[in-house]
């Protein structure tokens, strides 16, 4: 289960932001997580808890926002909307797609207090 790792760091990444930017708690995280990055958001959720106990982060409200993954047709050169990574181009057919966009994960926002 990677996602109990992924939660560790997201912890370390508020810890280390939190002494940058002077906050103390963690009230609310939004993260934008790609279609195609592989992450079960519900046991993203069950360890983000387990990880933010006894953290600045304890508590805290985790949203998630799916975010649209993007590819190029390396066949007809056109950008497509991709919800799968076998997915065949809409405009040609073939299973020829560059992923461009939609593998990552980002924190888009935080509410701290000090």
């Amino acid at each position: 289960m990677h996602e109990l790792s992924i939660a560790e760091s997201i912890i370390e990444l508020l810890e280390e932001h939190a002494v940058t930017h002077k906050f103390k708690k963690v009230t609310k995280i939004i993260l934008e997580i790609g279609v195609l990055a592989g992450i079960e958001k519900s046991a993203l959720f069950f360890c983000f808890d387990a990880a933010a106990q006894n953290s600045l982060a304890e508590g805290a409200e985790l949203l998630i926002e799916d975010k649209l993954a993007k590819g190029v047709c390396r066949h007809c050169h056109l950008q497509v909307t991709v919800t799968d990574w076998y997915q065949p181009c809409p405009y040609c057919g073939q299973l020829l797609i560059n992923i461009t966009d939609g593998e990552q994960m980002n924190i888009k926002s935080l509410e701290v207090e000090n």
